[in-house]
């Protein structure tokens, strides 16, 4: 009955999704490269012309997710901090972006969450649940979400078709990120731990990489590839629909090089990081098999296993039945 009512949930919540694209398909971002807007900094001032998004050099990747601006709130108080980020779009409410704080009382760890893309609510019980275990729980705010949207389809700008907006939304939630890891650092927070929820997981992946100052990361139903994630999640065929016609598979691929986690091994099998990958046995939206082979890399670069955290669904199940692994993983 259990799994009955919880393959139901999920279901629920996929039926969902699906028809909020049918909602704003009307003001979906159709396909372009913009591989120009990927590397740009300010979106007033984009410098035209063909850019080489297949960037494969570690030093190449490193500049691109070098933090810009220091690591200072432009406002605090004990239930939030506001930064302002490192990448300027032309919506300005974009540009800077909100932590909601759930206090633990010690400063002995502090944990950094990213949600999934399009996500409509916070995550107060999982904050609540980790505070009470003597963690601090940090909620990011990714780009276009939440207090950074101008409309109800604002979201879309994350993740869409425009391959080079795409890239940069990525980058700009990544230099959040570091940014908050940063600030904690400063805060002296002993531990530092990162975790998210499927795009949300790719981002905290990615700020684990280039971030050296995070000891701990929890990847959660989380697709290494979004290129691969656009071509075999179920909600994900209408995006799909809007690139194929344009560009390969092989080629978004190429394109994306930079914000596949697949292209950051050198960096996620560093020692000192601890690693744990949540994956939904029957997930149809970030499928299990396609992390299969990062897990594996690493297992190889590092030397010893990175077996993953099994949960018996995927989607937003998987945070509810994952707290007490990510709590014992966090722990030790």
């Amino acid at each position: 009955m259990f799994r009955y009512l919880a393959r139901h949930y999920d279901r629920k919540h996929i039926k969902r999704s699906l028809q909020r694209q049918e909602r704003i398909s009307k003001s979906a971002i159709g396909f372009a490269h913009d591989s120009s807007l990927a590397f740009a900094v300010n979106e007033a001032v984009v410098n035209d012309g063909d850019h080489d998004l297949a960037v494969t050099t570690l030093c190449e990747t490193e500049a691109f997710f070098t933090p810009l601006l220091p690591a200072e709130p432009i406002y605090q108080d004990a239930h939030r901090v506001i930064f302002e980020s490192d990448i300027k779009t032309s919506d300005q409410k974009n540009n800077v972006f909100e932590c909601v704080v759930t206090a633990s009382g010690a400063k002995d760890h502090a944990l950094v969450v990213f949600h999934h893309w399009y996500s409509r609510n916070r995550y107060p019980a999982f904050s609540r649940y980790f505070a009470r275990r003597g963690m601090t729980v940090v909620e990011a705010t990714l780009p276009y979400h939440f207090s950074r949207g101008s409309n109800d389809c604002s979201e879309e700008q994350f993740f869409n078709a425009s391959v080079g907006r795409t890239v940069r939304s990525m980058r700009q939630a990544v230099l959040d990120g570091r940014k908050i890891v940063r600030w904690l650092k400063g805060q002296r927070y002993r531990t530092i731990s990162v975790v998210g929820m499927c795009l949300g997981g790719t981002v905290a992946g990615l700020v684990a990489a280039q971030e050296e100052k995070v000891d701990k990361a929890i990847l959660m139903v989380t697709p290494p590839s979004p290129a691969e994630l656009i071509w075999t999640s179920e909600t994900m065929q209408r995006l799909k629909g809007r690139i194929e016609p344009s560009m390969s598979l092989e080629d978004l691929r190429k394109a994306w090089t930079l914000i596949n986690l697949d292209m950051h091994t050198f960096w996620l099998s560093r020692p000192e990081l601890e690693l744990l990958f949540v994956q939904g046995k029957r997930d149809t939206i970030a499928r299990p098999e396609r992390a299969r082979h990062l897990i594996h890399e690493l297992t190889s670069l590092r030397g010893r296993s990175c077996p993953p955290a099994w949960c018996s669904f995927g989607g937003r199940r998987a945070s509810g039945q994952s707290r007490e692994w990510i709590s014992l993983r966090l722990a030790g």
